[in-house]
């Protein structure tokens, strides 16, 4: 423990969710906080991600989430100069059920206290995006302050909030080791050295269960390999093309796709779940290429939404989701050793939800229970939907 009465922290891992953590802990008072990482900043799925952000969750603790992140997020732009790119946010629904759904998300919002997204009809859907196709949707949940942002200027302006507050961040450093230290606490060993720390978090992203592993504490996650398209947009299309997303969440993946230039859009396929095909992918040695058949599929399907002559298409990047067994995020300390910290699985939603999440796991270590949230128990690693999975690891 430090004089200030609080734990000596290390964090493995220095994308969004572990420096939001080293963050939190700071402003919490402790200080001693090092956040180790085998790179350097953003160098993981943080800095691969398509880079969403919005309030159009359909989980009464997603959209909590997501307000809270969006709070952040009002915070960073203001005082950071972080670069949000507000092209609203828009989520098609396509049947009665979508209809009722997205109603409540809005219901939802109302009751945190937020300013809420609209309903728009498809005359309405198509004032904002004249080239949608609309005959099969119903609906669109619509916010305009959502959109998209840069997953390593996102981390870099928490890291300034961080270091201002006498955070260290390590890059470079691999955890390549682990023991108990006498007397309480650990040690990791990395290749420069040896860091003691009474509380050890495992915010490692895809290299997340690797870790887990070596503290003996299971975080079992499959990371799933997404592709990101890009797409050229002719002269004719004079408007900004929003975040447009089909998927909702607990059904198949659907394409997306968002302006990210003056004459350009990223696009791919986005999910919340495991896709069983897919397997789980070595954060080491994963394809760093787009198949054929995978650009042209994405290509097809967005073509079919957004029905414009002179759409041009080509391969962009591939990252990792790191998603847990039961689809929600591992986060907070272990029933065996509360000195051992999860902060993993955020999955589609990393680059954001980590915000949150990284903070909630922060608050957990130092108060005892967490304050950004409330029900966040249902994240705790030792619960019961992810025991068989440990049990087989």
């Amino acid at each position: 423990m430090s004089r200030s009465g609080k734990p000596s922290v290390a964090v493995i891992g220095a994308g969004v969710a572990g420096v939001s953590f080293a963050l939190r802990a700071a402003e919490l008072g402790c200080e001693e906080v090092t956040v180790l990482e085998r790179a350097h900043v953003a160098a993981g799925s943080s800095g691969l991600s398509a880079g969403v952000f919005n309030i159009n969750a359909t989980d009464p603790l997603n959209v909590e989430i997501r307000v809270r992140t969006r709070a952040m997020l009002d915070l960073l732009e203001r005082e950071n100069g972080l670069h949000l790119a507000h092209i609203g946010h828009l989520r098609l629904g396509r049947s009665e059920h979508h209809v009722e759904l997205l109603r409540e998300v809005i219901a939802m919002q109302a009751d945190l206290g937020v300013e809420t997204s609209v309903l728009l009809d498809p005359e309405q859907i198509l004032e904002r995006v004249p080239d949608l196709r609309v005959d099969d949707v119903l609906v669109g949940l619509w916010n305009p302050w959502d959109g998209h942002l840069d997953g390593p200027l996102l981390c870099g302006a928490l890291v300034e909030r961080a270091e201002a507050l006498g955070v260290k961040i390590v890059p470079k450093q691999p955890v390549e080791a682990w023991r108990k230290r006498e007397g309480g606490g650990h040690v990791l060993t990395t290749p420069e050295g040896e860091h003691a720390a009474d509380v050890v978090v495992n915010a490692a992203g895809p290299w997340a269960t690797r870790m887990g592993e070596m503290l003996g504490a299971a975080l079992p996650l499959v990371s799933q390999v997404h592709d990101v398209i890009k797409v050229k947009l002719p002269d004719t299309v004079d408007y900004t093309v929003p975040m447009v997303q089909e998927a909702i969440p607990g059904e198949e993946a659907a394409i997306y796709f968002r302006q990210d230039g003056p004459d350009s859009l990223i696009g791919g396929e986005h999910t919340y779940s495991v896709i069983e095909e897919l397997g789980s992918a070595d954060p080491d040695h994963y394809r760093k290429t787009i198949p054929w058949e995978t650009w042209e599929e994405v290509a097809s399907r967005i073509s079919a939404r957004l029905p414009v002559d002179g759409l041009g298409f080509e391969p962009g990047w591939t990252g990792l989701y790191p998603i847990s067994a039961d689809g929600r995020p591992i986060i907070g300390p272990y029933e065996h050793d509360e000195s051992i910290v999860a902060c993993g699985g955020l999955g589609a939603d990393g680059v954001t939800a980590g915000i949150t999440l990284g903070r909630v796991a922060a608050e957990w270590a130092v108060l005892g229970e967490p304050e950004t949230i409330g029900g966040a128990e249902v994240l705790l690693p030792d619960r019961p939907t992810l025991a068989e999975v440990k049990a087989e690891a």
